[in-house]
């Protein structure tokens, strides 16, 4: 049997696919589980439990018309498709005679929480929600947390090239691809400052989602190691899975962190728990965030904050995060003690 899973992005998405896939391995344990992603993603779901094979596609226009042939052309028993969007559909309308199941995500209940504040129904994590769509071929939950395989090779090449993970330093990941999901750079500076007093500080994400200047900054400060744009998707993880603990936004480079188990100090401010990324099962971890009026005020952030006044992330200091990362950390060093 052939089983394609289709989640063509983000980053994010892409790694809390994670238990829905070991659920349709203990479904159909002797089934070839395929991953379709976006070229970009190919590398990191390969890196996912019990996946196969990865067919990526291509998204420029002709060469995705192409690659939805070619899919066509495979023998696919079911489909599940994570993704649910426009595209998703286009790859499923290729496809004759196939079993498909597609996530629908709560648009119409988001969109009331956001615009008039009506929590309408239940909100589920992700996880749970890609797992849901998938009751109908009898996969089950099997109650444990995101998962990432990262290759010994990876591992290697870290090692090789970023010798500063033999410290076990903290990371920070500032980026966002929205400004409003993004603590100030300033606050950055001085959480880097403050902690590269007790241990080196690396400096996760793309170089995109930064700006030239604040990168300019980390690239002065003594201790403090600016990886972003630099790792590929794997190394990062691979990367963070070395630390000590880990602070970041709501981002997808938070979701590699909770995959790998190292403790987390997330910081929250347009979004909220009900839209389903939180960190998900994981007991070393803890998200600030302020309770405010105005909150949600955008599914996915936005540029501005649309009443000019950014409080959400306003709110949060320097000493709360720093004082949230010495106590999570004291607290994941205090329960390995006991283990």
């Amino acid at each position: 049997m052939n089983i394609a899973i289709i989640r063509l992005s983000s980053l994010g998405d892409i790694v809390l696919t994670a238990p829905a896939i070991r659920g349709l391995r203990n479904a159909f344990p002797a089934a070839k589980l395929t991953f379709v992603t976006s070229t970009p993603y190919a590398e990191l779901a390969a890196c996912l439990p019990e996946i196969d094979d990865v067919f990526s596609f291509r998204l420029q226009k002709n060469e995705f018309v192409e690659d939805c042939k070619t899919f066509a052309e495979q023998k696919w028993d079911k489909v599940a498709d994570l993704h649910g969007s426009q595209r998703s559909a286009i790859i499923r309308k290729h496809l004759r005679d196939t079993d498909t199941l597609v996530d629908r995500p709560p648009r119409l209940r988001r969109a009331l929480l956001i615009g008039v504040r009506v929590r309408l129904g239940e909100f589920r994590p992700v996880p749970l929600r890609y797992l849901d769509q998938l009751t109908p071929w009898s996969v089950q939950d099997d109650g444990k947390g995101l998962e990432l395989r990262i290759p010994e090779n990876v591992f290697a090449e870290v090692d090789r090239l970023w010798k500063v993970t033999y410290e076990r330093p903290y990371a920070i990941i500032p980026g966002a691809k929205h400004r409003t999901k993004q603590w100030h750079e300033e606050r950055w500076l001085e959480l880097a400052n403050r902690l590269s007093e007790f241990a080196p500080v690396v400096v996760i994400g793309s170089g995109r989602d930064i700006s030239d200047d604040l990168k300019a900054e980390f690239d002065q400060m003594d201790r403090v190691y600016n990886l972003c744009g630099t790792t590929r998707i794997p190394e990062a993880a691979a990367i963070l899975s070395r630390c000590r603990a880990v602070i970041s936004g709501d981002t997808g480079p938070m979701h590699l962190a909770v995959s790998q188990r190292v403790p987390l100090v997330a910081i929250f401010g347009p979004t909220v728990r009900e839209f389903g990324f939180y960190p998900f099962r994981t007991d070393n971890s803890v998200v600030l965030e302020n309770k405010m009026w105005c909150r949600p005020c955008t599914a996915h952030g936005s540029d501005l904050c649309p009443i000019g006044h950014h409080n959400c992330m306003n709110f949060t200091t320097v000493d709360r995060v720093f004082d949230s990362v010495m106590k999570v950390e004291f607290e994941n060093n205090d329960q390995q003690d006991t283990i």
